[in-house]
């Protein structure tokens, strides 16, 4: 890698069309370079003297952003170390010859990737300065479940030199093919075989945070949305649908007459593999094509929990998903979503009755696992009785005998203390 200090090299840039798609974005973005130590951004010129940080950010900071993008979205396949070798080459990136300007970088465009696909956060306040290393933040509070199976790789390994896919393969199911589902143990995989369905009615946030007693936990990073913690009966969920919903327009604004994707476009899209893409038996990852579909489940879920119950509507206002988080930050789309009985913004095909296979098979072990979960979940008291209405039938039925037989039993203490009352009153006439 050379020192880039030729800024001459530098070429204009294509804005991010995000920023304009997302009101929400450049805050976030900015605030998740903020909160990193400074020691990340030692490649970036004037780093030391960020005290009007917007200034430094439009100047330094967003063309190094927007290049990088250009050079993931651009027909060749990319690492992070060939991407840190070109933004040093054309000078967007200065760093000194030895191994810690190296590693600074790539630790740079490691959290810029990430940022830009919302697939991860970087973590470097937790990690010594003297192992570098690719940690991601820990959204799940220590669970690690189907799509991320660990925080941190092997620092002295070379996954910087792994195609992109193959780099983010390492930290598990990030970006799940078709009908991809990994269970914990052998009842759940019966539960799925045996289940094929999963209902809004079943299986909605009422019914999970009331009867079943879960918790919802809103987190930045897509690739955590719908993971089940059993053990703190906590769903985490993506706060930042809008997101979903700009890669799909950008996907689709990339695609030519015969419907194939060409290069551009999405972010996300570039850490599948291509669908032309030859792949063996155990390469277990998202094509452009199931990144697409996946981007349409993750929206129509948000429907599915909250959207099509007013119950659920009426609990997602209580949710609190952006609490701490400035007014700037907030995605007026997430309330759409949960909180409105009518979605028209995408066309989403909502159902009372869903397959797995045909309408969520990206997200299908995320969900079976959640249906699996409610379905062991027995009211606990009268109160859960009266707000478990899964199975209408027998609701009915059980209230009908509680109310009717509470009413006999009524009249029959009433005519049990009427006749009393009878027999004093004779009693007392005969005396």
């Amino acid at each position: 890698m050379e020192n880039g200090s030729g800024n001459h090299q530098r070429g204009a840039t294509t804005p991010d069309a995000t920023f304009d798609d997302l009101p929400w974005y450049r805050w976030w973005v900015l605030q998740q370079v903020r909160n990193q130590p400074q020691r990340l951004l030692l490649s970036l010129p004037d780093v030391k003297s960020v005290e009007d940080f917007d200034n430094w950010a439009t100047k330094h900071f967003l063309p190094l952003w927007q290049k990088t993008r250009e050079l993931v979205l651009s027909p060749a396949r990319h690492s992070i170390d060939s991407i840190a070798d070109r933004l040093v080459e054309l000078g967007f990136i200065a760093t000194a010859d030895h191994y810690e300007g190296e590693q600074s970088a790539k630790d740079l465009v490691f959290s810029i990737l990430g940022w830009q696909t919302m697939l991860y956060r970087p973590n470097f306040k937790s990690v010594p300065t003297e192992r570098p290393g690719y940690d991601i933040v820990d959204e799940t509070e220590g669970y690690l479940g189907q799509a991320v199976t660990r925080t941190s790789l092997d620092p002295f390994s070379d996954a910087s030199a792994l195609r992109l896919p193959n780099f983010l393969r390492e930290y598990e199911m990030i970006l799940p093919p078709r009908h991809y589902a990994a269970f914990p143990d052998e009842d759940d995989i019966a539960f799925f075989k045996q289940n094929k369905l999963v209902t809004a009615k079943e299986m909605n946030a009422h019914v999970l945070a009331k009867v079943c007693g879960v918790r919802f936990q809103w987190v930045d990073s897509l690739a955590c949305h719908l993971e089940l913690d059993r053990q703190s009966r906590t769903i985490f969920l993506y706060r930042y649908p809008s997101f979903c919903l700009s890669g799909l327009r950008q996907s689709n604004e990339a695609r030519d007459e015969k419907n194939s994707l060409k290069i551009g476009g999405s972010m996300l899209h570039r850490f599948a593999f291509e669908d032309a893409e030859p792949l063996d038996q155990y390469t277990h990852w998202a094509r452009e094509e199931d990144v697409t579909e996946l981007l349409q489940e993750v929206l129509l879920s948000y429907r599915l929990l909250f959207g099509q119950s007013k119950r659920s509507r009426v609990l997602f206002r209580n949710t609190r998903p952006f609490k701490g988080v400035s007014r700037e930050g907030e995605d007026s789309l997430l309330s759409q979503l949960c909180g409105d009985k009518r979605f028209a913004l995408y066309p989403l095909v909502e159902r009372q009755e869903y397959r797995y296979d045909q309408d969520f098979p990206h997200l299908q072990g995320k969900l079976a696992l959640l249906a699996a979960f409610a379905s062991s979940k027995k009211p606990r008291s009268l109160r859960h009785l009266w707000l478990d209405k899964r199975d209408t039938t027998a609701w009915l039925t059980f209230w009908s005998v509680v109310i009717f037989g509470s009413i006999g039993t009524l009249l029959g203490i009433l005519q049990t203390v009427f006749s009393m009352l009878q027999y004093v009153a004779a009693v007392q006439q005969k005396g």
